[in-house]
């Protein structure tokens, strides 16, 4: 939205101007009288400032300004800044948050440097993380097991309206492995955004989550199918009565197969799959992708729930045919990261001493809820004692009884859930990694 028609007057006393006409200078002199205004959040700013249509906290928001960018300064109101966005529409910032400072010019035909930003999203009992950058956005699993609202209520669109509101496209979708935990709100990610390419190992669950995930990918054009089954060529599954549809095939059209050669996501940031099996497992945890994200020097680890084992302590070695254990055979120089993302949500199950030493993360990101998975509550102490030993634990499950009646969460408020509470967001940036929750710890 343009900045409005109507002229404004400009009540420099009210706003706390002591000379006005520095800053009309300021906005309106030539170049040589000095250095392009611009503004910035301030330094209190911890999350970001609202990008508004209009100089008042009722108007649309436009979009999200963080700490560290800058915005042309065009105008000043009581009150308010107008600034110009990177899209280049105009829109208006509180001066409460935001201060002026001279525009700091990038060199004339450089690029701009690379940010990236991590968010392990509150969906409850399951997991989903959205990754971006400049240039790409990244989407790893999509589950919960009590945090169960579809459509518009759905938590994990919520939250990304929330982190982009202009975001119109994902590049890649990765579903770790086919359990509800994991892939229930992600089929309504593929009918709203537009998708590049979707990421599977190809076991099948027959699920009503699942199956309409593979519809969605069937439907959706453009999508590139990729799995670790199956290489450009079409695959036929013929689907039972169920989920209040007849029996009937779909067809699903592949990409390439899943290889461990990098896949490029924008400027300095690579994805690179370090375990990718579609063969039938008893337990499909076993069919979890293993990824590395490659985000300039930082390096975050993504699971799912690949295990080490049975429900042994940490110290107990990785089973030999375990995710862990195979990777650890494999693959081991390739697996230190900065981040990781847990495990299986922080069980007994995964994280053990031996794999937790190759990736020798300083940050862990736990994904938890209170739903109990075969009547074990999740995450184990142990597990989360042997993290904190290592490094700094973000968790999703650190208020989830006072959620449920939370009035300031994210996405559908009040509404009787866990989800929404205690994201986890992470930014990556000129060499700096930030940490924080949002809304709250």
């Amino acid at each position: 939205m343009n900045a409005p028609t109507a002229p404004r007057k400009r009540r420099w006393l009210a706003a706390g101007w002591a000379a006005p006409w520095l800053l009309l200078l300021a906005l309106h002199a030539p170049a040589a009288w000095g250095q392009a205004q611009c503004v910035r959040p301030s330094d209190a700013v911890v999350r970001a400032v609202m990008f508004r249509a209009d100089a008042t906290t009722d108007s649309a928001v436009l979009g999200r300004f963080q700490p560290g960018e800058q915005a042309p300064l065009l105008d000043a109101v009581p009150g308010w800044y107008q600034v110009r966005m990177p899209s280049g529409q105009d829109a208006y910032v509180s001066k409460r948050w935001t201060q002026p400072i001279p525009c700091v010019a990038p060199i004339a035909g450089a690029p701009l440097p690379p940010w990236f930003e991590l968010n392990l999203i509150d969906v409850g009992t399951g997991l989903a993380v959205f990754v971006r950058g400049r240039d790409f956005a990244l989407l790893f699993d999509a589950g919960s097991n009590d945090d169960l609202a579809r459509g518009e209520k759905n938590r994990v669109l919520a939250y990304l309206r929330h982190v982009d509101p202009q975001l119109t496209r994902i590049d890649h979708v990765l579903l770790s492995h086919p359990h509800q935990d994991h892939v229930l709100l992600m089929p309504d990610v593929l009918s709203t955004y537009e998708v590049g390419s979707a990421w599977n190992s190809g076991a099948y669950n027959d699920i009503c989550s699942y199956r309409a995930l593979l519809e969605a990918i069937a439907i959706e054009p453009g999508v590139a199918y990729h799995t670790a089954t199956t290489d450009n060529t079409d695959e036929t599954i013929a689907l039972s009565a169920k989920c209040g549809e007849p029996a009937h095939d779909l067809v699903l059209h592949h990409a390439a197969a899943i290889s461990t050669a990098p896949i490029r996501l924008g400027d300095g940031a690579e994805m690179v799959f370090l375990h990718a099996d579609g063969v039938t497992h008893p337990d499909l945890n076993d069919n979890s992708l293993v990824v590395r994200l490659d985000l300039g020097s930082y390096r975050v680890l993504l699971v799912g729930d690949a295990g080490g084992g049975s429900r042994q302590l940490p110290t107990t070695p990785p089973s030999a045919d375990s995710i862990e254990g195979q990777l650890l055979a494999c693959c081991r120089a390739n697996l230190g990261a900065d981040v990781l993302v847990v495990g299986h949500h922080g069980s007994k199950t995964s994280s053990r001493t031996a794999f937790l030493d190759a990736v020798h993360a300083s940050n862990y990101l736990v994904s938890s809820g209170p739903k109990k998975y075969s009547g074990t509550g999740l995450p184990d102490r142990e597990v989360i004692e042997e993290l904190a030993g290592r490094g700094k634990v973000w968790r999703t499950d650190l208020n989830d009884q006072a959620c449920e009646t939370a009035m300031d969460k994210i996405g559908e408020v009040a509404d009787g859930r866990p989800g929404g509470c205690n994201n986890v967001v992470m930014r990556l940036e000129g060499g700096e990694m930030q940490v924080r929750y949002d809304p709250h710890p």
